[in-house]
């Protein structure tokens, strides 16, 4: 006597949630495809005629332009910041004591556990209610924005960091008597080259993607992508669509390039892998 056919298939209810999950989350993002790439959407269940009108027509919008690169350069700078300062910071507590680099690691969850709103709220009454006479808000901005990115570029360089096995070259390197400034430069930095340009654009496509503290700090004197595209949802979704379309291919393009930059594998450590 055989057993029944299903007792011999799979449970298949792990993959029956993936996959409603996946539709869940893959189901936003095709639909404002599916906007910026049509004539209209309003009369029915289905998008109605394929175009690219929306689309050709952000490069001859001057208030689009304006808005991307303003995002550009001051993500851009806060990102530099984040790199100059985090990075320092990330080294500094790899080569100091491991008190430091831990408490390094609890400021990295500091801007998780505070939600953004805050900070813009914050940030509104002290740089703007009390000090706005005397401070550019856009050097506030940046300064925010930096601080915000630091767990992004201290958890890139603590990940390459850990995978360089940093540590045992820090201490042959005293062994020998070389002071850690000519590590620093003849070492760590050569080898830490492409995670700190990962780490600088994945703080640059995640500063140019904010919009809470930019929407709050900045509305009226300074306009920023994503403010601009929340601003055009009730004027002309289909060029706010196109314009997160934009956003998305450019975004995972530099994730791409992040990941090839991460991706790399130190000789030195292979090597001490192998079997002798």
């Amino acid at each position: 006597m055989t057993a029944p056919r299903s007792a011999n298939r799979p449970w298949r209810l792990p993959a029956i949630a993936f996959w409603a999950a996946a539709l869940l989350v893959l189901l936003p993002p095709l639909a404002v495809m599916a906007y910026a790439f049509s004539e209209r959407w309003d009369r029915g269940l289905l998008p109605e005629g394929a175009t690219l009108h929306w689309l050709a027509g952000l490069a001859a919008d001057a208030r689009v332009r304006g808005a991307a690169w303003n995002s550009v350069w001051i993500s851009g700078a806060a990102a530099l910041l984040a790199v100059g300062l985090g990075g320092a910071a990330s080294l500094a507590g790899q080569l100091a004591s491991p008190r430091l680099k831990r408490l390094l690691d609890m400021l990295a969850l500091l801007p998780f556990a505070i939600p953004p709103v805050v900070v813009a709220i914050g940030a509104l009454d002290l740089f703007v209610g009390r000090w706005g006479d005397v401070l550019d808000l856009r050097l506030v901005y940046v300064g925010l924005l930096a601080a915000l990115l630091f767990p992004l570029v201290h958890q890139t360089l603590s990940a390459a960091l850990q995978q360089l096995d940093a540590q045992p070259l820090i201490d042959a390197s005293r062994t020998l008597g070389a002071p850690d400034s000519l590590l620093l430069k003849r070492v760590l930095l050569p080898l830490l080259l492409p995670a700190l340009a990962a780490a600088g654009l994945l703080a640059w496509t995640t500063g140019a993607m904010e919009f809470a503290i930019a929407n709050l700090l900045l509305a009226g004197s300074l306009e920023l992508l994503q403010p601009l595209i929340n601003g055009l949802r009730g004027a002309n979704g289909h060029v706010a669509a196109a314009l997160i379309v934009v956003s998305l291919v450019i975004t995972t393009g530099l994730g791409l390039l992040v990941h090839l930059l991460t991706s790399w594998r130190t000789p030195a450590r292979s090597s001490s892998n192998k079997p002798g």
